[in-house]
């Protein structure tokens, strides 16, 4: 099974769950797309309000009409997210239908866990256990939202204990001076496992928190049985997860209407 194949399941699993767990949130399964409607829209998310493709053998112009029909029902902007590599006919029929594409990020596979840095002076590093420690988990990305002036409570679409409990998500949170700084979730899926949610607040940047989330979400997967990994960077994020093996193997590009 290649990078590509991988990534595709674990990133479909994980949004039916992210999706399970908010209330008001739709989830649609028509010409080989899972598509989300979001309870709290946010636009540039692998997973709010979101169109994936998960059967490669429905016409690609029936995918796209697919997600323009859900997309008006649900009175929402979805976001079509496609291969470069592997969905060259979606992003074609995606064009010609006016679609405009948008963000182009990262994928990237690893086939062994890393290293988990040793936490620096003053860090200390949590797996979520319980309420407490999600409410940690949830609150660094709360903070990144207030900052740029969006909802904060757009994080319990996978920030809720429900979400941060189940037993095939591995997620941590990185204290520093005793405050919650960096946060980040591994979903282990069979034996696949995908990196998501990753975030640092912006105070307690370049001290390697987001590399040490990111580490022991992904050896806790691999310690559960996973035997491999993938995520989808930004640009910011793709060089700290090069240095920590992970390496290119296509790019994902968004299409809007």
């Amino acid at each position: 099974m290649t990078f590509l194949d991988q990534s595709d399941r674990t990133t479909l699993a994980a949004a039916r769950l992210f999706a399970e767990h908010e209330d008001g949130t739709v989830v649609g399964e028509d010409a080989g797309m899972l598509m989300v409607a979001s309870a709290r829209p946010f636009l540039r998310s692998l997973f709010y309000s979101s169109a994936r493709r998960f059967d490669r053998g429905v016409p690609a112009e029936k995918s796209v009409e697919a997600v323009r029909s859900f997309g008006e029902e649900h009175r929402q902007q979805l976001n079509l997210w496609a291969s470069v590599d592997g969905d060259t006919d979606l992003i074609a029929a995606a064009e010609a239908a006016g679609m405009t594409r948008g963000i182009e990020l990262e994928d990237m596979g690893i086939a062994s866990a890393p290293a988990v840095p040793s936490p620096a002076f003053g860090v200390e590093l949590a797996e979520v256990r319980d309420a407490e420690e999600a409410d940690s988990f949830a609150d660094v990305h709360r903070a990144l939202r207030i900052e740029a002036e969006q909802d904060p409570e757009t994080v319990l679409h996978f920030a809720s204990a429900t979400v941060l409990l189940d037993p095939r998500v591995h997620a941590f949170v990185a204290y520093w001076e005793r405050e919650p700084a960096a946060a980040a979730l591994a979903f282990r899926h069979e034996d696949s496992a995908g990196l998501f949610w990753v975030a640092t607040k912006t105070s307690a940047r370049n001290r390697g928190l987001g590399a040490l989330v990111s580490a022991a979400a992904i050896d806790g997967a691999f310690r559960a049985g996973a035997k491999s990994a993938t995520l989808t960077a930004t640009a910011l994020g793709a060089p700290v997860y090069r240095r920590l093996g992970f390496e290119r193997f296509s790019g994902r590009a968004r299409y809007t209407f």
